[in-house]
């Protein structure tokens, strides 16, 4: 009994030999792959955000409180483009921002790195499928609509009253009426998205008013987009 224990004992402490040679090895392989240095990952961001505008995008963070940290690098287009910026502080409470412009009117995905003066990167974060907004959208945006049941009235005999129907307050940014006064000077008037009237001072019946609305895309966009025409009204 003595000598099978002592067997099985003797093959245990070959085989844990046989796995620590075998891990010894293994972790020197990497070391060469790593030319002897440590992976280093430098602190990532927070609240990496994009906010779209017209064929342009504003990305915006808050600095990772990682003091290596010198400068934070931008991919998109599948990787071929790129910004460097360089990190000025890392107070967490403030914010970082870029605007990157030229772009396609597409999906794009953005992923940002922090990276340190020796070469270390931090693990990548991606805002995926942002939409880039351009020419296809504003060609989508029609003007605000008069109210069908009342479009417009005199209210004495040199100022109109337009009824418009409501509007979307959260994209719409506002609609801009232009006309020609009875003095023959140009006048421009601003009706909010909340505001459902505008007066037209100085105007006469057969006064031609164009009408053309803005729009936001999305929430917090930067770039505010007209209607590519205006549509022309006639006061009666």
């Amino acid at each position: 009994m003595k000598s099978i224990f002592r067997s099985h004992h003797t093959l245990l402490l070959l085989l844990a030999a046989s796995l620590f040679t075998g891990c010894s090895k293994d972790i020197t392989k990497y070391r060469e792959l790593l030319d002897k240095r440590e992976i280093i990952y430098p602190g990532p961001v927070n609240n990496f955000r994009a906010f779209p505008g017209n064929l342009r995008i504003k990305l915006q963070w808050q600095p990772s409180p990682d003091p290596s940290i010198t400068k934070y690098k931008i991919y998109w287009n599948n990787n071929t483009d790129s910004l460097v910026l360089d990190a000025g502080h890392h107070n967490t409470l403030d914010s970082v921002s870029a605007v990157i412009g030229e772009l396609g009117e597409y999906v794009q995905n953005f992923v940002l790195y922090t990276a340190d003066d020796k070469g270390n990167r931090s693990i990548g974060q991606s805002l995926s499928g942002v939409r880039i907004f351009g020419p296809l959208y504003i060609s989508s945006l029609v003007n605000r609509a008069l109210n069908a049941d009342s479009t417009s009235k005199p209210v004495d005999a040199d100022t109109y009253k337009l009824f418009f129907a409501r509007a979307d307050t959260i994209l719409n940014a506002g609609t801009t009426l232009t006309y020609r006064g009875i003095d023959d000077q140009l006048h421009t008037v601003e009706v909010g998205p909340k505001t459902d009237t505008a007066m037209l001072d100085m105007a006469k019946a057969g006064t031609k008013v164009a009408v053309r609305s803005s729009y936001v895309p999305v929430h917090r966009a930067i770039d505010t987009f007209r209607v590519a025409y205006s549509d022309t009204l006639v006061l009666k």
